[in-house]
């Protein structure tokens, strides 16, 4: 499987679902609200509901679990890793195992837990976000968002459009990885073979071309953008202007009621 493929952040998926038919700015603000949420949980009653709350829109969304459990893969490592440092370098609550120099505490092990989850929930709804919304609907939902900001001087336009580039180059410099990956194993690399610091090593002459290639990207959007008569600074108007029907109001205040609920679940 490709690089570009078990990383689905920035990927669209079409479907026909509720959540699909959201309004993107109340997308936008039931995500921040879930993020923020799960950053401040600390009992375990909560973390299930939240896991809950993801399952329900997964399902509801229609994008099948096994694209978001694909999704997953890239990040296992950094879970993994995160979660054996919190298991031996926090101290705190009842012994549970001494061997040597190291020794793992219940603080540790339910820090190590906390932080896992967060990781796999905050990635899960980031996903969904990109996976059931356009770039572009994106990109001017975070646009409109920000209109007060507007007022006070802040590039809001600008900075729209450089989160929806960012979002958008994310699949295209994996794919690119991957391509410079398959050339770099035709020409006798692996990437698989030995241990972890020869494994490090083998990934190094992969850099230079990825970055090569980045610029080459993003010199190739600026033009492009440039030829499309697009001036930094001044106003535009939208193909679509977006707006609040029924529906968005009843999902936000319910998703709203659900976080509240969370929160109060707060040790």
């Amino acid at each position: 499987m490709s690089l570009s493929q078990s990383f689905i952040i920035g990927q669209y998926v079409h479907r026909n679902s509720i959540i699909h038919r959201l309004d993107p700015r109340a997308k936008l603000v039931i995500a921040f609200l879930f993020m923020l949420s799960v950053m401040l949980l600390n009992s375990w009653l909560s973390y299930v509901l939240s896991a809950v709350f993801v399952v329900c829109v997964v399902t509801i969304s229609q994008i099948p679990p096994s694209y978001i459990v694909r999704g997953l893969k890239p990040v296992w490592l950094i879970v993994i890793v995160t979660s054996v440092f919190h298991i031996f370098l926090t101290q705190g609550g009842q012994l549970w195992l001494e061997a040597g120099v190291f020794s793992i505490y219940e603080e540790g092990v339910i820090k190590a837990g906390n932080i896992a989850i967060r990781i796999i929930l905050l990635l899960v709804m980031a996903s969904l976000l990109t996976l059931t919304t356009k770039l572009g609907d994106l990109a001017q939902a975070i646009e409109d968002l920000l209109k007060p900001a507007k007022r006070l001087g802040v590039p809001t336009q600008e900075f729209a459009l450089m989160i929806s580039w960012t979002i958008r180059f994310i699949p295209i410099l994996l794919n690119e990885t991957d391509n410079v990956m398959k050339a770099q194993r035709a020409r006798g690399v692996r990437f698989n073979s030995g241990n972890i610091v020869r494994r490090l090593q083998s990934f190094i002459p992969i850099v230079v071309p990825i970055l090569l290639l980045a610029f080459q990207k993003a010199e190739s959007a600026s033009l492009a953008v440039e030829a499309r008569g697009y001036s930094p600074g001044m106003n535009r108007t939208q193909l679509r202007t977006l707006a609040f029907k029924k529906l968005d109001y009843q999902v936000l205040i319910i998703s709203i009621f659900c976080f509240a609920l969370l929160l109060a679940l707060r040790k």
